[in-house]
């Protein structure tokens, strides 16, 4: 039943003009920072040369390309899943799901599976772009592999956070704006930028300080529990939030 509702979710995301207008721009956006970053890599070549351990091509993208990348991420999940919820209430159909044998677990993981699919392939033109590189280069896959499963973890988080909120209102700008604050705020905490001294355990917290790792190629076992835990957080309360409605309703 979930991979039903999540066939159901994404193909009718795949429905929607705007998400091949935006498939087609985040497309032109990639493809200009990574030729971008190939270029300025082949220009300071001679001076990485002169470093006691100069970052090879595949260590220069995944910290200057993909990076950048995530924080594009973070405005997607929000995009992608804002009328998961939201329309079911606009359009007074989430009672069909209430009266249906489909559990609420299962239709929120269906939902969530389906926006995260449709969200993570478009995120692989980045790696479209780096296998048009490997016909000109040598390409570190262990490296790629590890920079991308942390932009496909994030992209996860942002879509069970939009998930969330959306299950919140009918808005679905409504639940964009709350979900774009809330993960701004979580990947801020614990930055010199939120706080004049850093504080260890908002630093733990921060969605920051646990994809950094994935850029530079390595996977900690810690930061992906942090993904999961975050995952099933969001996961648990628009659960909550949708069993509560059920009662409300009976």
């Amino acid at each position: 039943m979930i991979g039903i509702i999540a066939k159901h979710e994404g193909i009718s995301l795949l429905r929607l003009p705007i998400t091949w207008i935006i498939a087609a721009l985040l497309s032109w956006v990639f493809a200009f920072l990574f030729l971008q970053q190939v270029e300025v890599y082949l220009e300071r070549q001679a001076e990485l040369a002169l470093l006691d351990h100069p970052p090879g091509l595949t260590a220069w993208l995944t910290t200057r390309f993909i990076a950048p990348a995530s924080i594009i991420t973070l405005l997607l999940g929000p995009l992608f899943s804002m009328r998961s919820f939201s329309d079911e209430y606009r359009l007074d159909t989430l009672a069909l799901w209430q009266s249906s044998p489909v559990g609420t677990t299962a239709l929120v993981l269906g939902k969530f599976l389906g926006v995260t699919a449709v969200l993570c392939a478009t995120l692989s033109v980045t790696l479209v772009m780096f296998i048009g590189l490997s016909f000109l280069g040598t390409v570190d896959w262990l490296q790629v592999t590890a920079a991308l499963s942390g932009l496909y973890l994030l992209a996860a988080a942002c879509t069970a956070t939009g998930l969330f909120f959306s299950s919140l209102t009918r808005h679905a700008m409504v639940a964009v704006l709350a979900s774009l604050a809330t993960l701004a705020l979580v990947w801020l905490i614990g930055t010199a930028s939120f706080t004049a001294i850093p504080i260890p355990g908002f630093q733990a917290a921060s969605l920051a300080s646990h994809i950094g790792g994935f850029h530079q190629g390595y996977v900690a076992t810690n930061d992906v529990l942090y993904f999961v835990l975050y995952i099933a957080l969001f996961l648990a309360l628009t659960i909550i939030r949708l069993d509560a409605l059920r009662h409300v309703n009976r």
